[in-house]
């Protein structure tokens, strides 16, 4: 079992295994729409946006959406608004959660024929385009998918906030869209952020469609083959990081979907992870991943999702770069201080374990200077000598 890196007090462990593949250039994060919820972002989730549309295109059914979601509301069949069987039918299925069912049947019944150029689509891109401003994940995210000197991440999102977030941090940002994405490969080139599911326009930049009903899905995973076949070969040459998705989300069923069936013919998959966010007393919601064959990395959901930026924030500033050079001595030279067998400690341990295994000869060296200091417990250097031992059999 891998070992657990502790970063901060209140915040989840993470395998060790995860976080060296990402310093060796092998994650792949696989970024949704939660990323883009907190401020000062604020974009809605699948639900808000299918709730979104219908305030602007059927209003009718928008009350209705609110009757069904209040706190002992009545169920789609009992809604007291004057509907169609078509409108209660949609009903249905946005309270089952189904969103891109949802849409295809609104965009089928305004405007019959699917079109880039729909009603439900136009009211989309007004919603979507609305988000300008990154937020700490993106920021966070950005960091963490350097790879090789360039910024590689994938997202299901529509929105360009990743993109921002890569300029103001001066990364590379590089962006595709749907049959503009590069194929998954282990070499330097495979970079950019990568929209799996089109993107919007930006700036002077053009977009690209956009997945959002039923029918693009099954035009793109199952028609096409497009997206199924880059997760196929990603999930073989990354660990797959799902970050910002709930396990019910539309997209996540296409992704899961997609991978689960290439596990079946080939044994080289790497672990995947998913960070989920619950109630501290909720078991089920990370066995509802672990079934799915993803590995859930939970954290407390509250306060927009604080947790989340804050555990990524952590992450990102401990990555081996220039940037965090300074702060990483100064980290260490704090660790040194403690107690090894305090609560404190302990964590410390489990984060040197990690530094250890990531380090060059040099840095291991320079590792044992600093708690070899004045005023650092003797049993630090006992506990480095033996994990930089265990870490040169393993290589």
């Amino acid at each position: 079992m891998s070992n657990e890196v502790h970063l901060g007090a209140g915040l989840p462990s993470l395998p060790e295994e995860l976080l060296l593949a990402r310093d060796r250039g092998e994650v792949l994060f696989i970024v949704g729409a939660g990323a883009s919820y907190p401020a000062p972002s604020k974009l809605p989730d699948f639900g808000g946006l299918v709730s979104d549309i219908y305030d602007i295109v059927d209003p009718a059914m928008s009350d209705a959406i609110k009757a069904v979601r209040e706190k002992d509301g009545p169920t789609w069949d009992k809604a007291p608004q004057l509907l169609s069987h078509q409108q209660r039918t949609e009903l249905k299925f946005l309270c089952q959660r189904e969103y891109d069912v949802v849409l295809g049947m609104l965009e089928r019944r305004i405007d019959g024929d699917p079109s880039k150029q729909s009603t439900m689509r136009r009211a989309a891109l007004n919603i979507l385009a609305g988000a300008i401003e990154p937020n700490p994940i993106h920021n966070a995210l950005v960091h963490l998918g350097q790879r090789f000197g360039q910024t590689l991440l994938a997202t299901t999102n529509f929105d360009r906030l990743l993109t921002e977030a890569a300029k103001s941090l001066r990364c590379s940002h590089d962006s595709y869209a749907l049959g503009e994405i590069p194929n998954p490969s282990r070499g330097i080139e495979f970079s950019g952020i990568l929209h799996i599911h089109g993107k919007l326009p930006w700036k002077r930049e053009k977009g690209s469609a956009l997945i959002l009903t039923d029918q693009d899905f099954g035009d793109a995973y199952l028609r096409r083959h497009s997206i199924t076949s880059f997760l196929y070969d990603a999930a073989r040459i990354f660990h797959l990081v799902l970050v910002g998705y709930s396990a019910s989300d539309s997209p996540v069923r296409y992704l899961l979907n997609a991978i689960a069936a290439d596990e079946r013919h080939f044994d080289d998959m790497k672990p995947r992870y998913a960070f989920v966010g619950c109630e501290p007393s909720d078991e089920r919601t990370a066995i509802e991943w672990q079934t799915r064959g993803i590995t859930p990395i939970t954290y407390n959901r509250a306060d927009d999702h604080k947790a989340l930026a804050d555990l990524l924030v952590k992450w990102a500033d401990l990555i081996p770069n220039k940037r965090n050079q300074s702060s990483m001595k100064a980290r260490l030279k704090d660790l040194a201080l403690l107690d090894p067998e305090s609560t404190e400690g302990s964590a410390a341990q489990s984060f040197l374990r990690y530094y250890v295994r990531r380090s060059t000869p040099s840095e291991q060296t320079e590792l044992a200077r600093i708690f070899s200091r004045k005023g650092c417990s003797p049993r630090w250097l006992a506990f480095l000598n033996q994990i930089i031992r265990d870490s040169a059999k393993v290589r």
